[in-house]
């Protein structure tokens, strides 16, 4: 039975109690836009959160990075990889945060969904060059698609205890979630992105990306063929298998050949490796 839906003013009370690499991704990618923007204001914002900064210290000091000299404070990690890289690492931060939260009514385990949640974006980011997409905004989308799902679960509920989600009952998890919360996942990340200031077109993605249908937004079309391609590699999230269907109009839609596709997954497997090792 349907509880009272839950509110635009609950879901965004209950983001703020999310971890804070995320926003701090969506700060650092509009920093780093704008071409004017010099390493001390990156550095500056990543010692906002002192213990992600912290952690981007031993990432670039990682074998990964193979430094001949020890990188010892955050402004020389800034400085030895690099603007698009320091936005990379960040995001993986992000991605380990996020998982964190875990999801028991949803059904998936921390190390899953932080594998799809980073495949997702590196994918998209390399999906973005031949569709002519912005890397950065598009590794973003592909690495928060999820968080309505954890900000659902901090919802407090008053009416009973929710079941978890049952893959044996052959329901879509967006339905399941729209009897349980009045809005499914999708619906709850456009609340709290448009809140967060993200930009609409990569919200409207999140947003539509599990029926793109009619929708001409390239970026609805990356996020679903880069979504189903990390639900095919590691055994995606219960409930979402029946929206990752990609046909030859996604691809359209997208501005993508499928050779496109294909060099963009390669290279997304290679990025994701290295992050995986850099995470330790």
């Amino acid at each position: 039975m349907l509880q009272t839906p839950v509110s635009p003013a609950e879901l965004i009370a209950a983001a703020k109690e999310l971890p804070g690499a995320p926003r701090l991704l969506i700060e650092l990618g509009t920093l780093i836009n704008d071409p004017g923007t010099d390493a001390r204001e990156v550095t500056e914002l990543l010692k906002q959160d002192p213990a992600l900064a912290s952690r981007l210290i031993r990432m670039a000091n990682s074998a990964v990075y193979a430094r001949a000299e020890p990188v010892s404070s955050t402004e020389d990690a800034v400085s030895c990889i690099g603007f698009a890289e320091v936005h990379r690492l960040v995001g993986a931060l992000a991605s380990v945060q996020l998982a964190e939260q875990k999801l028991p009514l949803h059904g998936i385990d921390a190390a899953r969904l932080r594998r799809i949640s980073l495949f997702a974006a590196v994918l998209m980011e390399e999906l973005a060059v031949p569709a002519g997409e912005s890397r950065r905004r598009c590794y973003t989308v592909g690495l928060l698609r999820s968080i309505g799902m954890m900000a659902l679960e901090l919802v407090p509920r008053t009416g009973g205890a929710i079941q978890p989600f049952n893959p044996a009952a052959g329901q879509p998890i967006d339905e399941w979630e729209k009897a349980h919360w009045g809005l499914d996942n999708c619906e709850a990340a456009q609340v709290i992105l448009k809140e967060w200031r993200l930009p609409h077109e990569t919200v409207i993605a999140i947003r539509h990306h599990y029926r793109p249908g009619q929708l001409h937004n390239p970026i609805i079309h990356l996020l679903a063929l880069a979504a189903a391609s990390a639900s095919d590699r590691f055994e995606g999230i219960a409930g979402e298998e029946s929206y990752w269907q990609p046909s030859a109009d996604n691809f359209r839609k997208a501005g993508l050949e499928m050779r496109d596709y294909q060099i963009a997954s390669e290279r997304a497997q290679r990025t994701f490796q290295r992050l995986e090792t850099a995470l330790g």
